[in-house]
This record gives structure tokens, C-alpha cells and sequence, in this order.
């Protein structure tokens, strides 16, 4: 499963004049009534303030909130998005 835009999804789909006006009020509804994922957003490594880079491999670094080593893409619950205007890692 991914997840999509719905509202995009139907503004493009009102666009393309496919259907006709009764069947895109059909398909209108399948969208919104569609079931959504629980999704929460998450701070990779590479953009939280707890991770450093510095001596380690590329694509790899150093959680200092956990104390161990991952990579760039990894996540967790301790994540906090680094303000890179105001922070240097």
C-alpha cells in the first residue's frame, strides 16, 4: 500500500473529462470513501540534530540521543528535525 493524495488525485481526475459527469460523482466517491493509512511523520537520521556524520562512512553516522551507529535514512520515536538555518551539525 502507498499513500496518495486523494484531493489531487480527484482534481486531476476532473481535468481529464473521461468520464462522464454521473460516473466522475461515482468515482468521486470511491476515492473519499477509501480507507486511510494511520501514518505519522518521521525524522530520518540524515535531518535530525542528534546525528553526526563526522569520521563515519558515506550513507552512515552516529545517533548521539542512542549512542549507535546507522544510517542516513534510518528513524526513530527520539528524532528531532535539525533547524539548518540556526544549527550546525
Amino acid at each position: 500500500m502507498r499513500l496518495i493524495d486523494a484531493d489531487a488525485l480527484i482534481q486531476k481526475r476532473s481535468h481529464a473529462k473521461v468520464y462522464s459527469p454521473d460516473m466522475y460523482v461515482i468515482w468521486q466517491g470511491y476515492v473519499m470513501d477509501a480507507p486511510t493509512i494511520d501514518a505519522v511523520p518521521v525524522v530520518r537520521c540524515k535531518d535530525c540534530k542528534h546525528y553526526d556524520t563526522i569520521g563515519c562512512s558515506k550513507g552512515f553516522g552516529w545517533c548521539e540521543k542512542m549512542d549507535i551507529g546507522t544510517s542516513d535514512n534510518f528513524y526513530c520515536a527520539n528524532g528531532k528535525r535539525l533547524n539548518k538555518e540556526s544549527e550546525v551539525k
